[in-house]
């Protein structure tokens, strides 16, 4: 019986180190697959549903000119209009986070009267997670566990 007993525990830990390595080859899969699913979800233009109140300014009176939308162009590129001036730049997505690199957008240039240019983007800057609900309809851009913007999916 001695014998057996040491060939048992090998048995059993090579097994179960095999095991590891497929479950863990799978999930690297299925997380590849799953950053690419999440990433399709966001492909498309989402136009400004609510935003959290910026310097005391409720969403109502932020946006005169025209709502804030982005558009997600493919896996890493974002464009859109912050309420005045059209904007481009990059964005990073994996695992329900995401984050946008605001410092390095591009903008127009136009002159928007009593319109504050740093609201949208400033908000932007804060974003580090995001959740797509209502069957795709719907994008909830999170600071930390707060709701700061939340977007409708729009027809273009």
């Amino acid at each position: 019986m001695k014998i057996y007993l040491p060939f048992l525990a090998a048995l059993l830990f090579f097994s179960c180190q095999t095991a590891r390595t497929i479950d863990k080859n799978k999930t690297a899969e299925e997380s590849e697959q799953t950053e690419q699913t999440m990433k399709s979800e966001l492909i498309g233009k989402w136009t400004l549903d609510y935003m959290s109140p910026v310097a005391g300014i409720s969403f109502d009176k932020l946006f005169g000119i025209q709502m804030p939308y982005l558009t997600f162009v493919d896996g890493e590129k974002v464009a859109g209009n912050n309420g005045c001036n059209n904007i481009a730049g990059e964005y990073t997505a994996t695992d329900k986070r995401i984050s946008f690199d605001t410092e390095k957008f591009r903008s127009t240039r136009m002159f928007c009267e009593n319109f504050d240019e740093t609201a949208f983007t400033g908000m932007l800057k804060t974003i580090n997670g995001y959740s797509v609900i209502n069957n795709g309809q719907k994008l909830i851009l999170l600071t930390g566990d707060i709701v700061s913007m939340t977007f409708v999916r729009t027809q273009e």
